[in-house]
């Protein structure tokens, strides 16, 4: 009986131990992986980057590609440091932004992708984060005002546009109404009078 116990012990403790060797490996393995994928996701937004520092024009689907390769990124601060510069890479040559940020359209780009060249290769080199220089700083501060700049401009926009339709549909005479009720009652008062005449007519005929 007891030579079964000791067998069965054995046999749980090598299961247990079996178990706890594979799920660690494919633990390890599976952070390799995710390290592989966010090296190559570094690696492929370096070059994104560079080509939207270099680029003559807005580079709008090299920041859409790059937008998609940074979901590759497992580290949350660099991820995050990413999808602000491309947010402020779209937005930084809004005329709003330039005036409150103090920073011009040229030098905007230049130092959102100087600056996220070097936040990638420290995530490569496994070091930390370098800080936001205070000329970006000063972009992500006056953001949320830009965009309600911008949202308000296209609101008054918008609300202008029915008064000037309504204007040309009247031909620009706001007493276009006024005359039309005013023609329309003239016309309902003769109607009635003629209505209401047409009996004496006739009997001042009869009598003549």
């Amino acid at each position: 009986m007891n030579e079964f116990l000791l067998v069965l012990t054995g046999g749980a403790v090598s299961l247990v131990t079996s178990a706890a060797v594979t799920w660690s490996l494919g633990r390890q393995a599976a952070r390799g992986r995710d390290r592989e994928v966010a090296r190559e996701s570094a690696r492929q937004l370096t070059g994104l980057f560079i080509a939207a520092r270099d680029a003559r024009g807005a580079a709008v689907e090299t920041l859409t590609e790059a937008e998609v390769v940074a979901v590759g990124i497992t580290d949350r601060v660099v991820r995050e440091r990413v999808r602000d510069v491309l947010r402020l890479l779209r937005e930084h040559h809004l005329p709003e932004m330039e005036e409150l940020s103090g920073v011009r359209s040229e030098q905007a780009r230049r130092a959102l992708c100087d600056h996220v060249l070097e936040v990638l290769g420290a995530h490569f080199r496994g070091e930390r984060v370098p800080a936001l220089p205070d000329p970006l700083r000063r972009m992500l501060d006056v953001e949320n005002e830009v965009l309600g700049i911008r949202s308000g401009a296209g609101g008054a926009a918008g609300g202008q546009a029915v008064p000037v339709e309504a204007d040309a549909a009247d031909g620009g005479d706001a007493s276009a109404p006024a005359r039309k009720g005013r023609r329309k009652a003239g016309t309902t008062s003769r109607a009635g009078a003629a209505a209401s005449g047409s009996p004496g007519a006739s009997k001042d005929e009869s009598d003549g």
